[in-house]
């Protein structure tokens, strides 16, 4: 059986397949191709373009929105973050601690970005200016994994210390949102407009909210269901992945919980982006980047 509302595209990804994404402002789709040294982007019109990041050990590992065409990266492989935009690379630095572990980057409207160093149990900020400094992540041994913004704070998941932190200001001491449980391990994180930080809790099987003001709703799928990624979207809710599942899911702001199997055997989903317009990119293990066309809540139907 065919779903119409699913779409897929082609980017000549090496056998390791697309992952991380990124949707910039003039509808392009970024993406990391997951074994070669290379940058990905297909624009609203459908044209690829290939960037090489110009190292040979080079390890593309995050991708997040810079400016309206342009976007920053994460080179784990040369402790490099980048911006790029439709002509290639057009700006690098280097994190100021050798094999710091590269993660996630999230880029603010200021000019400026955020981004976790796995390795270096850190965090750290690039001004407007290109300066990089870097910040104890609010608990030793933490592990950073993600990062999101909302403008004004950033949020990052600490699945080291069983614990969500956030920062407001360039050189604050993180606050800490703690998890009891002895599973609790919080990776991926995203904020949706209403300024809601999402997180998904693999070692739990949870999906979370952590709203504005501090109380936390928690999510469970399905037994058995680790939640991966998240991705905030314009309607309040949260779209996720599940580790080794060619599906999706959704919980709604009323923790309706929907799930939407991907047609075909094409792979595993191992990223996911909403867009402003409310449709859903996901970049697959099996090498195609797909779009579902404004899905709505697919929970609409459950009573």
């Amino acid at each position: 059986m065919t779903d119409a509302r699913f779409s897929f595209h082609d980017v000549g990804a090496s056998p390791g397949g697309v992952r991380a994404l990124a949707i910039t402002a003039d509808s392009a789709v970024w993406c990391v191709d997951g074994s070669a040294s290379v940058m990905l982007r297909r624009s609203v019109d459908g044209e690829l373009s290939r960037f090489d990041l110009g190292e040979a050990t080079a390890e593309p590992r995050s991708v997040a929105a810079a400016t309206r065409d342009s976007v920053w990266v994460t080179d784990r492989g040369t402790d490099r973050i980048l911006r790029l935009d439709p002509s290639g690379v057009v700006w690098s630095t280097r994190a100021p601690t050798p094999d710091a572990g590269l993660a996630g980057i999230v880029g603010l409207d200021d000019g400026s970005a955020w981004f976790v160093e796995e390795r270096a149990d850190a965090i750290g900020r690039i001004d407007i200016l290109g300066r990089v400094t870097e910040f104890a992540p609010g608990a030793v041994g933490g592990e950073p994994s993600s990062i999101a913004s909302d403008g004004t704070s950033v949020w990052f998941g600490l699945p080291g210390a069983r614990a969500i932190a956030y920062a407001r200001g360039g050189d604050s001491q993180p606050g800490l949102v703690r998890f009891d449980d002895p599973l609790a391990a919080p990776t991926d994180v995203s904020v949706g407009d209403d300024g809601c930080l999402w997180f998904a809790d693999p070692g739990r099987g949870v999906i979370g909210r952590l709203a504005r003001g501090g109380a936390v709703t928690e999510f469970a799928p399905a037994e058995g269901v680790r939640p991966i990624r998240v991705s905030a979207d314009p309607r309040g809710g949260c779209w996720f992945t599940m580790q080794h599942r060619a599906s999706i899911g959704r919980v709604d702001d009323d923790g309706r919980i929907a799930t939407i199997d991907i047609p075909g055997d094409r792979g595993v989903p191992g990223a996911i982006a909403s867009a402003p317009s409310g449709d859903v990119w996901l970049a697959l293990d099996g090498g195609e980047l797909v779009r579902l066309a404004d899905p709505g809540d697919p929970a609409d139907g459950i009573q």
